[in-house]
């Protein structure tokens, strides 16, 4: 049995619980039993529906020391033969000590990074993304001042967790004209860009009249009522909900837009022309890569263009005019 400590909820997205179950679907082709304890019910219907068993913490996720007993406990009491680790809450101490009880038991501590902040005490590390083999002697130093054993390292995007319906995919050809458009903007959409973004493209549909938009509403968008009522009456707009298998989707798509997350992975395997920006920090890194490697063009930093605009507005708030009128208005009383 192989088990699973990964969590997935409006404030962090869906990125952790997907990969996660990329992998327990691996696991469950050769014959593995894969469980999942997570802190909140928010991906308990989805880990089902995948075929996986469920164990609800009931904890706080950022204060992951406060479900460790409990882990530890089920460690021992179904002695898995693997335990896989997905979040950027966890600290040393935390990982030390599910490392202890692992090896009680002879399971092996699996953890997936992409930021490498501390030495992480696990048996592999896991970085998949396009930057992870540059990240390999950065990883090897905080070992070695830790004082404490390098883990097996597993590098780059031959490690990239994908379902297997993305395996063994044609060249694409390429159109020359461009016409479906994939709007991902990740499983919570905390910026609201699929609603302003939608809101756009119907505020403005004389320019997009020659474009199909299929939007990718995540399991938990909050704008799902805005978006569905703004856009009912457009064509160009297409909305999909909970899709179950995403590569044909992607593979019949001309273009791509998306946050810098791990579908990126999945628009490579479906060599879908894309557009990536930058939601999240951790995300920078990856955006970078893709854009250097000219795999992936980015746009850029969607926060930092945010302040920028911040800035723009305080530099010239278009009110310029009237304070001349003002200002000559007042000097003309003194003459």
């Amino acid at each position: 049995m192989i088990l699973f400590r990964a969590d997935g909820n409006p404030d962090i997205g869906s990125g952790h619980m997907m990969r996660c179950l990329s992998i327990a679907d691996a696991g469950h082709e050769i014959g593995e039993a894969c469980l999942f304890a997570i802190a909140s019910n928010h991906f308990n219907d989805v880990i089902k529906e995948h075929g996986h068993e469920v164990l609800i913490l009931n904890t706080d996720y950022k204060n992951m020391l406060s479900d460790l007993d409990r882990l530890r406990q089920l460690i021992k009491e179904q002695r898995p033969s693997a335990l896989f680790v997905d979040s950027y809450q966890v600290s040393y101490e935390y990982l030390f000590l599910l490392w202890e009880s692992c090896k009680f038991v002879g399971c092996k501590l699996i953890y997936i990074d992409d930021i490498a902040v501390f030495a992480y005490p696990c048996d592999i590390l896991l970085n998949y993304n396009i930057y992870g083999p540059d990240k390999e002697n950065e990883y090897k130093d905080l070992y070695q001042e830790k004082g404490i054993p390098c883990p097996k390292l597993l590098l780059g995007t031959s490690y990239a967790p994908l379902r297997s319906e993305f395996q063994g995919l044609p060249k694409r050809i390429v159109k020359k004209q461009v016409q479906k458009i994939l709007i991902s903007t990740g499983g919570s959409d905390p910026e609201h860009l699929a609603r302003d973004l939608a809101g756009y493209i119907v505020n403005n549909d004389s320019k997009f009249q020659h474009f199909c938009f299929h939007f990718i509403i995540g399991a938990m968008n909050e704008d799902k009522l805005e978006i569905e009522e703004a856009t009912a009456l457009n064509d160009s707009i297409i909305l999909h909900y909970n899709v179950q298998h995403m590569q044909p989707l992607m593979s019949d798509m001309d273009l791509a837009i998306s946050a810098a997350g791990s579908t990126l992975y999945e628009l490579c395997a479906t060599q879908t022309p894309t557009i990536t920006y930058i939601l999240a920090d951790n995300q920078i890194l990856g955006a970078k890569k893709f854009e250097e490697s000219r795999v992936l063009h980015c746009v850029g930093d969607y926060e930092e263009r945010a302040r920028i605009a911040d800035r723009q507005r305080f530099v010239v708030d278009g009110n310029g005019a009237e304070r001349i009128i003002g200002v000559v208005r007042e000097r003309a009383k003194y003459t």
